[in-house]
Order: structure tokens, then C-alpha cells, then sequence
């Protein structure tokens, strides 16, 4: 690739999307299913990633429909954990920065401008940057630079059942302020009940 990674933060990007996890807390119910004034979670989390260069889904086929710039993918095992489903889909990642998406986060369309942002305009020696939501790190709401994701990717292999944190652990992690609220995840149905969710 012509561009370095460097150059490119900010104007190319491809983003992965994670909606394959089990749901266990809402009885199975798809978290990705669930409603906000007319769109599920996932359509507000592929409105949020709709500048991305190419969107890389981890989850069932059936979801989303896959298209010139959406490409979907499933973890293996299936029901390997987000980090075996970055693993998946970094492996159809082409662009030198990577934003890696949980889709059960309803307001997560104010967080990836601000992640972005803060990846272009962070020392070249930072390869990733975390959302940080008052005293809380969402690893799931994060920005790499491709190679450094992908090169801590292979290293780790197997990514069955590992821990994101792991994953991210030898990477240079900046924690970038977010607005308050904006990485709240559903978990539970009283989480979908506040966040006014209905199935």
C-alpha cells in the first residue's frame, strides 16, 4: 500500500463490527435486534462506522445484507469471544487504521468521530486509541493502527477465548475521553429498558 498508516488516519479507514456475541443475559434474545426510535442497534452502529472505507461485520449472515463495502465474516469457532471476532475480521481489513465496534452500544455515533480524531492527531509511537467513559475503559470501542492490531493478532494465536484486554495488552494504548454515557453497552433488560430498547 502507497499510503502510510500515518497518512491515512483519518481520511481511510476500514471498521469491524462485532454482533456475534451469545446474549446470555437477555435469555438469547439478539442484542443486535433490538429497537430505537425505528433501528435496531446494529443499523445505529453501521450509521456510526459509515465513513469506513470498507465495514467488516463478525456475526450471522443473515443481519445485515453484504455489499461493495460491507463484507461478513464469523469468528472460528463461532462463539469464540470478540477477540477471536477481531482476529476474523481483521483478516479482511485493508485500510491502515482500524475502528473495532461492539454493536450494543446505542449512542455510539458520537464516539467513533472522536477516536478517529484523537488516532490523527496522536504521536506516531500510539497505536491504539480506547474510548474512556469516566472511570471506564470500553475496549470495544477502540482505534488501531492495522498492522500493530494485526501483528498482536498473530502473536497471541489461538484467539478462541482470550480476553480483548489481553489483546490489546503490549499495544501502545492512548484512553481518549468520550462523551458521558456514549459507551454504555446492553447487557441486561433493565439496560434496554433505560436506554428505552424494546424488542
Amino acid at each position: 500500500m502507497a499510503d502510510t498508516e500515518e497518512s491515512t488516519v483519518g481520511t481511510r479507514w476500514d471498521a469491524i463490527v462485532l454482533a456475534g456475541g451469545r446474549s446470555s443475559r437477555l435469555g438469547g434474545v439478539d442484542k443486535a435486534s433490538l429497537r430505537a426510535g425505528g433501528k435496531t442497534l446494529l443499523d445505529l452502529t453501521l450509521d456510526a462506522v459509515s465513513g469506513a472505507e470498507r465495514i467488516v461485520l463478525v456475526g450471522e449472515r443473515s443481519q445485515v445484507r453484504a455489499g461493495a463495502r460491507t463484507v461478513v465474516v464469523r469468528e472460528d469457532p463461532a462463539g469464540g469471544g470478540p477477540a477471536a471476532a477481531i482476529g476474523a475480521g481483521l483478516e479482511e481489513v485493508a485500510a491502515g487504521v482500524t475502528v473495532v465496534l461492539a454493536c450494543d452500544m446505542p449512542r455510539v455515533g458520537e464516539v467513533v468521530p472522536v477516536l478517529v480524531q484523537a488516532l490523527h492527531g496522536a504521536d506516531a509511537s500510539v497505536q491504539s486509541v480506547v474510548a474512556r467513559d469516566g472511570d471506564r475503559a470500553q475496549y470495544l470501542a477502540a482505534a488501531h493502527r492495522t498492522s500493530s492490531l494485526r501483528d498482536r493478532a498473530d502473536a497471541l494465536a489461538p484467539l478462541a477465548g482470550r480476553s480483548v484486554r489481553r489483546l490489546y495488552a503490549e499495544l501502545a494504548v492512548l484512553m481518549v475521553d468520550v462523551p458521558p454515557g456514549s459507551t454504555h453497552d446492553i447487557d441486561t433488560w433493565d439496560d434496554a429498558s433505560q436506554a428505552g430498547l424494546t424488542h
